[in-house]
């Protein structure tokens, strides 16, 4: 090679680094294993798996796969891992999207889909998040048009009455006509009453204090024999109430159910049935196929619907039993002594002397005379031999402890049989038969039948799993051996020793049990020796020989349950739904979400209406805004002082005082309390201005006081006649605190008071030690033309020692 061509590779061969290194410092690595063997990349993707670093697995397999196609392996490991490398990444997404993380969920099903371009879950959860950015319907897998889908969606669902508020805010006292209660019910509440045609009113007494509207609505009806149904979100069309009426006015509308742990058509069956029973006027069908339920009937009978499913479709619980089947096999063997020769033998020997004759006879044969009457009547010692059997030295000990322990564990579902079966399948014969005429002709035709016998551990189990997670298990537990082989009628066969266990028991979870001990237990004790002297206590192992064995052969069955999902009912499907009264269900909603208030109304003639609510419109602000923001300004300040309370769990507070305003204010014990004693707390009205109502609600912790009695104060005693007064003690869901509602008000008509003064008296009990807070969550109070009057509160901190 000249010097020319060898300065041309020596430059291509720097540019070549240098490009390079240009290339590594501008962050372009290039792969570890891109010169690798395919085998290489292959150890390399079985290294990654065992440490379940699955996507490195993939890339080297899919490497390795990519040097050498037509190698099995390499093909093998690049499509399995394809499969769970792509679910792995759908699987991350589905917990970023449920943490809401939309982007970094969508990269994770971008990725799958990279993997494994079939990866239909991917697609889907794809689909859907672009559904949700661009606002386009998902991709249907029906038949039906996109008009079709869009006059689905058009389609409207039943009407539902917007309640005007949760809290109770209606007070109605009137005797009139049963058209006139509705109106009147409707003008308070801002909805509009509609009537049948062939509906004529009668009189009826109303007597409401402090009701909602569905109540009132429900009170009314049931007074008026009427029913009614909300033809918009607050328009309500009333009729008499007969079968013909609800036959002809109830509203019908279509579901489907999809059951979601239904996994037997008898899972489904059940369902159906149960929805059929107990709502005998709406039709419901089962769809095996699909695990659904299409149902027709009344809005409230699909959210019946929706109640009894939700209640019936539980995933089983399921239940993992642990099976220890132990046998221990002890041979102990104990040979000390000497045996001693069993038996002495005499016998004559032939003569050897030279008085022995030899006869040579005719045929030329030879006979030789060993014995003759001059020997017998010469012998001596000689002539006979003796012998004696051998004597044995023994010392010997053998022991030996064998343990078979089989520990397998077993998964079932509630009320499903389970088998586990651990060993072989052992022919023995059972028959045999022949086909012909004449043995000697089909003795070859002979056939033997066989069957076969299950050797090892065979279980059998059905277990129940209770509310309580006790385990009911109904079980059949067989370990089988192989015995020695007998010969019946000239056929070898083989023995099976049998040890089994068949019970239905109950257990706590993870409560062991044993479910049979089988013992068999021998001692067995061998003498021989001497008579006489092979019993003497010290000289028997010189002149005999003992031989004691010890067997003990037990077989032991133990299980443990344990509960890996339980029944999962909760207080709701505990709860009972009010389902009205008579054949056509009607549900009563309650803690309905609170909508617009609406203005107060005046009343018909005759009628007396007093909106009661507890917390006064703002400036600027309209009813319903005003109550918002209110309780959410109470909650997070009477919680912040308030034990086991959290400050954002929806529990209202009290307003900050205003100078010159109406406030509320109690009085606490000057001296800590004893626990167990009682106390009382007056509730003080200061800067009260033509007041004729108070309602309020109060919290207090139940875990330091118990609310004894409520009594009312003397400010609002008008003519010596004391007020009206309601209160209600209840609990808030999943905290130790209470609620008081309490309300007292003048006779309808009565002038306001005005001035200071006690309105209520609270007396509660001490519970135990502690420091507590009574706070006064919905401060207000009404005036003589039931407009709300603004006020304040200040919360009271009672100790107890």
């Amino acid at each position: 090679m000249s010097r020319f061509a060898l300065l041309i590779q020596g430059c291509r061969t720097v540019i070549a680094a240098s490009l390079m290194a240009l290339l590594v410092c501008n962050g372009f690595s290039v792969p570890a294993f891109a010169a690798d063997s395919a085998a290489k990349l292959f150890k390399i993707g079985q290294k990654a798996e065992d440490r379940e670093d699955y996507d490195a697995a993939y890339e080297a397999y899919k490497k390795a796969y990519a040097k050498a196609p037509s190698d099995l392996r390499m093909r093998t490991a690049f499509y399995r891992l394809r499969q769970t490398t792509s679910s792995n990444h759908v699987t991350r997404g589905q917990q970023l999207e449920s943490q809401g993380d939309m982007p970094g969920a969508l990269a994770q099903f971008m990725r799958a889909t990279e993997i494994d371009p079939g990866n239909e879950a991917a697609l889907q959860e794809i689909a859907k998040i672009r559904s949700k950015e661009n606002g386009t319907p998902l991709p249907h897998e029906t038949s039906l048009s996109d008009a079709s889908l869009r006059d689905i969606e058009d389609s409207g669902a039943p009407s539902i009455l917007k309640s005007v508020s949760k809290e109770p805010f209606l007070t109605l006292h009137m005797t009139a006509d049963s058209k006139v209660v509705y109106q009147a019910i409707g003008k308070a509440a801002g909805i509009n009453v509609l009537f049948d045609s062939d509906y004529n009113g009668k009189a009826i007494q109303v007597d409401l204090l402090n009701v909602t509207l569905m109540d009132a609505l429900r009170i009314v009806s049931i007074e008026s024999n009427t029913f009614w149904r909300p033809v918009t979100d607050n328009t309500i069309f009333v009729a008499a109430n007969s079968r013909t009426k609800h036959t002809e006015l109830d509203e019908q509308a279509v579901q489907t159910f999809y059951l979601s742990n239904a996994w037997q058509q008898n899972d489904l069956n059940d369902v159906v049935q149960a929805l059929r029973n107990v709502m005998a006027n709406a039709h419901a069908y089962g769809v095996p196929s699909q695990n659904a339920i299409v149902m027709r009937g009344t809005p409230d009978e699909l959210t019946l619907a929706q109640k009894i499913i939700n209640d019936l479709d539980k995933a089983r619980p399921e239940v993992v039993v642990d099976v220890a089947i132990m046998e221990v096999d002890k041979d102990k063997l104990r040979n000390i002594g000497l045996s001693w020769p069993g038996s002495i033998s005499f016998a004559l020997q032939p003569p050897t002397s030279s008085t022995s004759t030899t006869t040579t006879t005719t045929d030329g044969t030879t006979s030789t005379t060993n014995l003759t009457l001059n020997n017998l009547a010469n012998l001596n010692a000689n002539n006979f031999a003796v012998t004696v059997s051998a004597a044995t030295a023994n010392l010997l000990l053998t022991d030996s402890d064998s343990k078979i322990l089989q520990n397998p564990r077993i998964r079932a579902l509630d009320g499903q049989k389970a088998t586990l079966k651990i060993g072989s399948k052992v022919p023995f014969a059972t028959g045999s038969y022949q086909t012909g005429a004449t043995t000697a002709i089909t003795s070859s035709l002979v056939n033997t039948q066989f069957q076969y016998q299950d050797i090892g551990v065979n279980i059998e189990m059905t277990p129940t799993v209770h509310y309580d997670h006790d385990v009911t298990l109904k079980l059949k537990v067989e370990d089988m051996s192989e015995g020695p082989a007998v010969t019946i009628s000239g056929v070898s066969e083989p023995t099976f020793i049998q040890k089994n266990s068949e019970q239905t028991i109950r257990l706590r979870e993870g409560e062991a049990t044993i479910l049979a001990g089988i013992l068999n237990k021998q001692d067995l004790v061998n003498i021989t020796g001497i008579p006489g002297l092979g019993e003497l206590p010290i000289l028997k192992y010189i002149f005999g020989s003992k031989s004691v064995e010890h067997i003990d052969d037990e077989v032991v069955f133990v299980l443990m349950p344990h509960v890996v999902r339980s029944p999962d009912i909760t207080p709701l499907n505990l709860r009972s739904i009010d389902t009205g009264s008579g054949q056509a269900i009607s549900l009563r909603p309650v803690d309905q979400a609170p909508e617009a208030k609406p203005a107060a109304a005046t009343p018909p003639s005759g009628a007396e209406i007093q909106p009661s609510s507890a917390v006064a419109p703002l400036r600027g602000q309209t009813a319903a805004t005003a109550t918002s923001s209110a309780l959410q300004q109470m909650r997070q300040s009477a919680l912040s002082d308030v034990p086991g309370a959290n400050p954002s769990a929806a529990t209202p507070t009290t307003a900050a005082a205003t100078p010159g305003s109406m406030a509320f204010s109690m009085t606490a014990p000057a001296a800590p309390v004893a626990a167990g004693s009682t106390f009382q707390v007056p509730v003080v009205l200061t800067g009260a201005k033509d007041i004729a109502s108070v309602p309020l609600q109060i919290q207090y912790d139940s875990s330091k006081l118990s609310l004894v009695n409520v009594d009312s104060g003397d400010f609002l005693i008008q003519n010596g006649q004391l007020p009206a007064l309601v209160h209600r003690d209840e609990e808030v869901a999943g905290t130790p605190l209470h609620t008081i509602s309490v309300v007292s008000s003048l006779p309808p008509g009565s002038h306001g008071k005005s001035g200071s003064g006690p309105v209520f008296l609270l007396t509660f009990q001490a519970k135990q030690a502690g420091s507590s807070q009574v706070v006064i969550t919905h401060p207000g109070a009404m005036n003589s033309a039931q407009q709300p009057v603004q006020a304040s509160a200040q919360p009271a901190t009672i100790v107890v020692h």
